[in-house]
């Protein structure tokens, strides 16, 4: 990994070993969208697979609602405006909702916007954000969030119709990837009848899969990413699942001896095997 700028105490701009542009936390050794790039990888998990140019092409006038839950250096929301301006004047109106403890990294990443050539164009945006807490622009509306996001998250009043959960990882960021957390995304999430609610994540480990499905939500393989083969899909509406979990997955769930959520203490293990034997009743017989 090649370091391009690492002048501030927390950030420094790298090449991954796939050549892209990136920023590593040097505190944490955690490189985000690691090999691919923020751009790559923004496009291939979020944007594509959540359709988005199509969801913003569908004839109604409602807003379509994003979380965009992990701002960091604003890759996501930055897809997703250009997504925006693909599907062009006839979209239904966008609001995104960005979540974010800390924007250091946000500020460090506009300040180096030269490396990354998705700023263009939306520094005026960015910089506006960061000021004011909102940006709109016409039928556009982005909200920063700025704070805890389990504080937030159980006060929201905006109901998403899909959620881009990029986080920093479970390895360091263990408190996001809960059971409780996904309760709380799910308590605000849409019903089917509603149009549903997509989330989409790179994990793909065992643990936030079940705390997904404990917490209400239909769960699926998602697209491959970097060095993940695959990634995770979650929906209020099953049929929006491209390709559910199927039975090998539980059978290798079954076998795991991380099979439990992070916040699932030893007295409540039984009842997460019994919601996830359930649910593999109701999904195959």
């Amino acid at each position: 990994m090649e370091v391009l700028e690492s002048s501030h105490p927390l950030f420094e701009v790298v090449r991954t070993s796939a050549g892209a542009i990136s920023i590593r936390n040097k505190e944490l050794n955690e490189t985000m969208h690691n090999p691919v790039g923020p751009w790559v990888e923004a496009n291939t998990l979020y944007i594509d697979q959540s359709k988005l140019v199509d969801r913003l092409l569908e004839k109604t006038s409602d807003e379509l609602v994003i979380f965009d839950v992990g701002l960091g250096a604003a890759a996501n929301a930055l897809a997703a405006l250009a997504a925006a301006n693909r599907a062009g004047h006839e979209r239904r109106p966008l609001h995104i909702v960005s979540f974010e403890r800390e924007l250091e990294l946000l500020r460090f990443a506009l300040a180096q916007s030269a490396h990354f050539p998705h700023f263009f164009g939306y520094e005026v945006a960015l910089e506006t954000l960061l000021a004011r807490g909102i940006w709109v622009d016409g039928s556009i509306t982005w909200e920063l969030r700025h704070g805890d996001f389990l504080d937030f998250i159980a006060h929201e009043k905006v109901r998403p119709h899909l959620v881009f959960f990029d986080p920093y990882s479970s390895k360091v960021n263990e408190e996001m990837w809960t059971t409780d957390v996904f309760r709380k995304i799910h308590a605000l999430s849409r019903s089917p009848e509603e149009g549903g609610t997509s989330l989409f994540t790179y994990s793909q480990a065992t643990r936030i899969r079940v705390a997904l499905i404990a917490a209400g939500f239909y769960v699926g393989y998602g697209s491959a990413t970097g060095l993940k083969s695959e990634t995770t899909e979650a929906s209020t509406d099953r049929n929006r699942l491209r390709m559910p979990l199927g039975k090998p997955w539980f059978d290798r769930w079954r076998k795991s001896h991380l099979r439990h959520p992070y916040d699932c203490r030893p007295e409540d293990e039984p009842g997460i095997d019994a919601a996830i034997e359930a649910y593999l009743l109701r999904e195959f017989g």
